[in-house]
């Protein structure tokens, strides 16, 4: 499969899993669904699932060769090309996780303790959970099509775990992945500042 539709599969993928997150959200946590910005949390997941402009080919300059046009996941290949770090080898645990989303998420609740005051802090800190949010969803799909794509070859894995504990860290990255931004959007009136209720 050529590079092009696999990302055109990633960012495929990406919109039905962003579409259902969506859904569980109108369903079950109305109220976050209306308070969720729905343009970050649309660019931040196609930019976890297939990068923003994955369609690079199309020949746009400036974005073919940055970071905006690679799926988030997929930044350990230029990172470890540019420092040869070990653990940046492709797939690596940092990157084919939500450990990135999951501590903007903690860094949101943290920040959002601290009762911040004025409208454009909270519109801030607003815009980083929805981005984290978005993040995270997006990273799950990516590594649903890895996963599914991977089984019809080799198999999937992360870079330095074995088949198995590859597996049970997929599972366990798409619980957090989906679940824990849908705990957060089911706590979300009890988890705003008060200032802003």
């Amino acid at each position: 499969m050529s590079p092009f539709w696999d990302k055109l599969l990633h960012f495929a993928v990406g919109l039905a899993v962003g579409t259902v997150f969506w859904w569980l959200l109108e369903r079950y946590t109305r109220s976050a669904a209306r308070t969720v910005n729905p343009i970050a949390f649309l660019v931040m997941l196609i930019w976890g699932a297939s990068g923003l402009f994955f369609f690079r080919k199309l020949g746009l300059p400036f974005f073919s060769h940055t970071f905006f046009y690679m799926a988030f996941p997929d930044w350990d290949l230029p990172l470890y090309q540019a420092t040869r770090l070990p653990f940046l080898i492709h797939r690596s645990w940092l990157f084919h996780s939500v450990l990135i989303p999951m501590l903007l998420l903690g860094l949101w609740l943290w920040l959002s303790r601290r009762s911040p005051t004025t409208k454009l802090q909270r519109g801030l800190l607003s815009l980083l959970r929805d981005s984290a949010i978005g993040l995270s969803v997006g990273i799950s799909a990516h590594l649903i099509w890895d996963a599914l794509l991977s089984s019809t070859r080799r198999g999937f894995y992360i870079h330095g775990f074995g088949n198995s504990f590859s597996w049970f860290w997929l599972l366990g990255n798409l619980l957090i992945g989906i679940g824990v931004p849908l705990l957060i959007a089911k706590q979300f009136q009890r988890l705003e500042p008060a200032s802003q209720t």
